[in-house]
């Protein structure tokens, strides 16, 4: 998602204002520029100003927004803010308390993206239901107006799988099985000419042969002198028993419940 990190300028005064981060009143700072333009989530961007010590975290953020932002390092010229992740509404930061002399600045906000797979499973040389990425239209303009978007992927996928470069779409038949476990996978979106715009995925899937996918069933047994009680479930995968199919499902050696 893309939000909008508003940061409020105040104009200028003259006079001469101590160092001292709570002798001055809250109007008294004043902020020139944020940088860089776009920010990711897990990094850092910079204010900088004047009498910025004299501003707090909450003057600047609001109310309920530590768990995205923090400051890292404040210095009177400059302030050094932590990113952990992008909110899903915009951040109105107010530079003074006169807000009739302010304007605002607004940087764009890049997170993560999501696949969307109704199934992690796969089966061996079988054609999968080609999926792509679920990236929102906000996201795509701005990556757009730095430059060309690429896929990449950080480890390959399982063999037969391909990547679409360009749009980011998996697809193919799959030829090798993921070890009869499930794996993860990363892709990255980033821009052509700067790699250091990018936003990050992830894909969990599993291959599995046919033997393999008859290990993972759970299936219901009469009790017996190995399954004691109410556990009328196993799988091949398990030396376990399992009170329920559901409970058994839930195992990662059984089922395909991620």
């Amino acid at each position: 998602m893309v939000s909008l990190l508003g940061l409020a300028l105040p104009i200028a005064e003259d006079e001469e204002i101590p160092n001292e981060r709570n002798s001055h009143p809250t109007n008294d700072y004043l902020v020139h520029s944020v940088s860089p333009s776009v920010v990711l989530e897990n990094s850092s961007f910079f204010i900088e100003g004047k009498n910025l010590k004299a501003v707090t975290e909450k003057q600047l953020f609001g109310e309920g927004f530590s768990k995205f932002l923090n400051f890292s390092e404040v210095t009177d010229s400059k302030i050094t803010v932590s990113l952990q992740l992008c909110p899903d509404s915009s951040l109105v930061f107010p530079g003074s308390g006169d807000k009739e002399k302010s304007h605002q600045i607004s940087i764009p906000c890049l997170g993560s993206f999501r696949y969307s797979v109704r199934s992690p499973k796969f089966d061996l040389g079988m054609t999968i239901t080609p999926f792509a990425p679920n990236i929102s239209a906000q996201v795509l303009e701005v990556l757009g107006t730095l430059g060309e978007l690429e896929f990449v992927l950080e480890s390959n996928l399982p063999l037969g799988m391909q990547m679409n470069s360009k749009t980011g779409e998996i697809l193919g038949t799959p030829t090798e099985t993921t070890g009869n476990e499930f794996r993860s996978y990363n892709i990255i979106a980033q821009v052509k000419s700067n790699p250091n715009f990018r936003i990050k995925s992830q894909v969990r899937m599993i291959v599995v042969s046919e033997e393999e996918k008859m290990n993972r069933t759970c299936r219901s047994i009469a009790e017996t002198s190995t399954c004691r009680g109410p556990s009328p479930h196993v799988c091949s995968n398990s030396s376990i028993c399992y009170t329920s199919q559901f409970a058994c499902e839930m195992d990662s050696k059984c089922g395909f419940i991620e």
